[in-house]
């Protein structure tokens, strides 16, 4: 097309054109101030990890060694825990699936009375009703009293609510008797303490008294030894000094008795050193007496110090015995720890092992009784609908009335005499190994399996005829009786 060379305008968005500027921006500054922040805290964090990867001092091989092994020891600690946790609830489930299992065979035991009782009750209902037909063959037919069996759930409910009532005494029984037996351990303990700390006790006074009369001995002896022997030449000497007085005076008697000044002078020097003689003795007594106070007194602090001095040194003996002594033993007793803990460890290793074989095992035996218990659930049900429906049904005729139809039934093996009843509509059937119903026609036979069908005679009336084995009411009610029979004759049979 023609494009002339002048300009044209442009409409819309093409003539909007984005302007940039030539500076920074803002944003681009804090994308640089937070890119050094975040490299700054990334090299803070590998500084502090290298710090306490490397920083911390190196052990020695055996404080490796030792730290290897608490770990160990804890784990397995931990893992033989757990197992036992495991075990004591593998216990439990077992246990309680035990009480269930006996339960179960109490209820099984009780079922297998219950189903002997309602054998011999259907045996009794079979042969009245075939009295019954017997009678209605010969007289004119009569309605009988429908028989009854036995409710088993009245005597299951009596039977759960005895069990009930027992578990709860027991239960009552076992809580008493924990709490009895807990307060006896607790009284037992504080005798056992009290009775240690009065040991204790009679051997600190023991003690004690031994060294308590040691220094009553070295007091007496220092006291005799030192102090008194000390003080005898006392006596002695004030002794000797008046004597050398009275020697004095005896001396001079001549003195005496030509010079009576002289005689008074002596005597006043007599009564003098008599004077001083008491005075001194009786000065000396007394600081004697102060002497010998301080001396006992200095000599018992003594012997106090040498006893106590003399005990301290036995108990330093015997706790420097008791030191080497625990120090032996612990280092025994570190030994027999690892050797221990290596045994320990494996013994462990081999019950963990044995333990989830166990579990497998005890997980299949678990199943196994849950199935069990699940098909002895069905069976009871079964036996109790076949309990309910064993009522004989009454059938009626084409003709309005009440016809009922005779039947004969043999079982091989455990019912071996087929008995037939003559009706208007008789079936014979018969069971050898398997249910094989025989059909009859009107004035003729019942047809079965051999050895097994009673001969069967029906007639009609009023144009009505027999129905075959799988229509009629009561034929099938009949069936369900003896297919019951059979069923109880197999759990009654011996485990």
């Amino acid at each position: 097309m023609y494009n002339s060379g002048y300009s044209q305008a442009n409409f819309g968005l093409a003539a909007k054109k984005m302007h940039k500027s030539k500076g920074k921006s803002c944003g681009y500054y804090m994308k640089i101030v937070f890119f050094f922040s975040s490299l700054i805290q990334s090299l803070i964090i590998a500084s502090l990890v290298l710090f306490l990867v490397y920083g911390q001092p190196e052990h020695t091989t055996e404080e490796k060694r030792l730290q290897e092994l608490d770990q160990s020891v804890s784990k397995l600690t931990m893992e033989n825990f757990i197992l036992r946790g495991k075990e004591k609830n593998l216990t439990k489930v077992l246990n309680v699936t035990l009480t269930a299992k006996l339960s179960n065979d109490k209820a099984l035991s009780e079922l297998r009375r219950l189903a002997n009782t309602s054998s011999m009750t259907i045996k009794s209902i079979q042969t009245t009703m075939s009295r019954c037909e017997m009678e209605k063959r010969m007289v004119a037919p009569r309605s009988c009293p429908p028989t009854f069996c036995p409710d088993p759930n009245d005597n299951n409910k009596r039977l759960q609510s005895m069990l009930l009532q027992s578990e709860e005494m027991l239960k009552l029984i076992k809580a008493n008797f924990t709490q009895t037996m807990a307060f006896m351990r607790i009284e037992l303990d504080k005798s056992n303490i009290d009775k240690d700390g009065y040991h204790l006790e009679a051997i600190d006074l023991r003690r004690d008294k031994a060294f308590l009369k040691g220094e009553l001995n070295l007091y007496q002896k220092k006291c005799k030894e030192d102090f008194v022997d000390s003080l005898q030449g006392i006596p002695n000497v004030t002794k000797e000094f008046l004597k050398r007085i009275d020697d004095l005076f005896s001396r001079h008697i001549s003195f005496q008795l030509t010079c009576d000044k002289q005689k008074h002078q002596l005597e006043d020097i007599r009564e003098n050193c008599s004077s001083l003689s008491r005075e001194v003795e009786n000065k000396l007594q007394s600081y004697l007496t102060l002497v010998g106070n301080q001396f006992t007194k200095i000599n018992g602090e003594n012997a106090k110090y040498e006893t106590e001095n003399k005990r301290l040194k036995e108990d330093a003996e015997r706790c420097n015995q008791n030191r080497s002594a625990m120090i032996r033993e612990n280092r025994e007793n570190f030994e027999q720890f690892k050797l221990k803990n290596d045994q320990d460890s494996e013994k462990l290793l081999l019950e963990n092992r044995k333990l989830k074989g166990e579990n497998g095992m005890k997980d299949d035996l678990i199943s196994v009784k849950e199935r069990d218990i699940k098909m002895l659930s069905h069976t009871i049900e079964r036996l109790n609908t076949s309990l309910v429906s064993c009522k004989p049904l009454m059938r009626t005729s084409s003709l309005g009335g009440v016809s009922p139809g005779l039947t004969g039934v043999g079982s091989a093996g455990s019912y071996p005499t087929a008995t037939g009843n003559i009706g208007q509509s008789a079936t014979a059937f018969g069971i050898a190994g398997s249910n094989v119903v025989g059909m009859g026609k009107p004035g003729g036979a019942g047809l079965g399996s051999v050895g097994s069908n009673a001969p069967g005679y029906g007639a009609t009336l009023g144009g009505a005829r027999t129905t075959a084995g799988g229509s009629d009411g009561q034929t099938l009610s009949q069936a369900q009786i003896y297919l019951h029979l059979k069923e109880l004759h197999r759990y009654l049979l011996p485990n």
